[in-house]
């Protein structure tokens, strides 16, 4: 029988520890392109073209699309991949968890977040001028910063978290950015902001909650009015 050396035993570890490192790498530019919606809801997903787009073999493409489909971003209906839809009832049921989640965490921040820090995420909010001027992907990346930054910390890592999880899956509802929420979804933030850095814990909660359900009325009042249009 063959002995085993120790230098086959590193290689087979190095051998696996490139096919995690590959398969991780195809997860997440996987679900980038979910988040950007280049993959939109109820696209068919193929390994192999996948992999030819990505420059990547189809065994850790395989394993990437196996790890979004337990996270939820896929769906399988026999041997057939789909992307996730999230509907208007999930992202309504998700606005709605995000509410009680962050305002929770808008009052843990509160005498956590530094104040260097609290700076660097208002220049940023202010540094958005206009709507115009703003990239989709700015402005989600910006938005991010504020809810992420503020959910971090906290100091609970399960809610941050669960935070980071329900706004991407806000992002797969697939709704562009609404132009009427652009001034007023900043001067919420602000809001939020001045609240932690005031060490008022219970107006940081309010100042969260209300800008959640202002950004929740103002899908519902984009898809009111696209479906009044439509109706004409």
């Amino acid at each position: 029988m063959p002995l085993t050396t120790s230098s086959s035993l590193s290689g087979a570890s190095l051998a696996d520890d490139n096919d995690e490192s590959l398969a991780e790498r195809a997860k997440q530019q996987i679900r980038q392109m979910i988040l950007v919606g280049e993959l939109p809801g109820g696209a068919v997903v193929q390994d192999r073209r996948l992999a030819e787009k990505l420059g990547l073999s189809r065994t850790p493409v395989r394993e990437a699309l196996g790890r979004l489909a337990g996270e939820g971003y896929l769906r399988r209906d026999r041997r057939i991949l789909t992307v996730h839809s999230v509907s208007i009832e999930d992202v309504m049921e998700i606005l709605a968890t995000r509410r009680v989640l962050e305002g929770e965490t808008a009052r843990l921040a509160t005498g956590r977040l530094a104040p260097a820090r609290i700076a660097e995420i208002r220049a940023a909010v202010e540094g958005m001028v206009s709507a115009a001027a703003v990239s989709h992907d700015k402005h989600w990346s910006v938005d991010d910063l504020v809810h992420l930054s503020i959910a971090e910390a906290g100091g609970n890592g399960l809610m941050a978290r669960m935070v980071k999880d329900l706004r991407e899956r806000t992002r797969m509802f697939g709704l562009a950015r609404i132009p009427r929420r652009f001034d007023p979804g900043k001067g919420e933030h602000l809001a939020i902001l001045a609240a932690i850095e005031a060490g008022d814990a219970e107006a940081a909660t309010r100042a969260m909650q209300s800008h959640i359900d202002n950004a929740r009325q103002g899908i519902l009042d984009l898809l009111a009015g696209t479906l009044a249009r439509d109706a004409r």
